[in-house]
């Protein structure tokens, strides 16, 4: 059994950013996560789905997926441009991997 990873708490505010996307109905959701774990940003520390969503309004064969993204930085707080940017790097690996489109 491997024992936990020491991580440095951060002594500076998260910031938290939704996105939602409109996926194919056959896409897991593990996969999703598993590719957006390997391609974030340093700064992000954690992504989870909070809201899956098939029916009225979406296409039978899609599905609309809400993950909530957690950023934090152990030296400093984080500044709008820098979330942005860590949040539109999530955003490329879901168009590019998945054919994702972000939900309006």
């Amino acid at each position: 059994k491997s024992l936990p990873a020491f991580k440095e708490i951060s002594k500076f505010p998260p910031v938290r950013r939704d996105i939602a996307i409109i996926v194919d109905n056959d896409i897991s959701v593990h996969s999703l996560l598993d590719a957006l774990y390997a391609g974030k940003s340093a700064i992000v520390s954690d992504i989870s789905l909070f809201d899956i969503y098939r029916g009225k309004g979406m296409d039978s064969s899609k599905k609309s997926l809400a993950f909530r993204v957690l950023l934090q930085d152990t030296e400093k707080t984080l500044t709008d441009e820098e979330a942005d940017s860590a949040v539109a790097s999530i955003v490329e690996i879901l168009k590019n991997k998945f054919s994702a489109a972000l939900r309006n």
